[in-house]
């Protein structure tokens, strides 16, 4: 990513992260909130909502990414035990192990490495921003960024 889109993607992060963010840990899970409105970033995301390790990822195997959700939005178990992500509403917009649709856009990209800023200098501003640190078991050596959501 290049600086000015770094810049950017920083700008509109702090922006949607007014104060301190949500974290919420509904069925034992890691799953983040930012305060303020959804991000203004609208790149498709069309892929599987997974659980592993407690955390909420989306994509698969190799290509995991952490997502931001919009202020309002939860992640808890439903009545079969599977999570659920529902939006501000309580309308289910994801399912674990199921595709969605979503719009937003990559905070962070780890890779490929010699194209981007390290790992660990990237989450260090991203986690100063957030107020805290994202959970090591969530940032696999799988994971390829952090996407801020958008729409759903």
């Amino acid at each position: 990513m290049k600086w000015s889109q770094w810049a950017l993607a920083v700008g509109l992060l702090l922006v949607a992260c007014n104060d301190a963010p949500g974290t919420t840990a509904s069925g034992g899970v890691f799953f983040h909130t930012q305060d303020g409105p959804a991000s203004g970033m609208q790149a498709l995301y069309r892929g599987r909502l997974t659980v592993r390790d407690g955390c909420v990822l989306i994509g698969g195997p190799g290509d995991y990414s952490v997502p931001i959700w919009p202020n309002g939005f939860t992640a808890e178990p439903d009545e079969a035990g599977r999570i659920v992500v529902r939006d501000a509403e309580g309308v289910v917009v994801a399912s674990d192990g199921e595709t969605f649709e979503m719009a937003g856009g990559f905070s962070v990209e780890f890779r490929p490495e010699d194209k981007v800023e390290p790992r660990e200098e990237q989450l260090q501003r991203l986690e100063e921003w957030l107020g805290y640190a994202i959970p090591e078991r969530c940032l696999g050596s799988d994971v390829y960024g952090v996407w801020i959501v958008g729409s759903t």
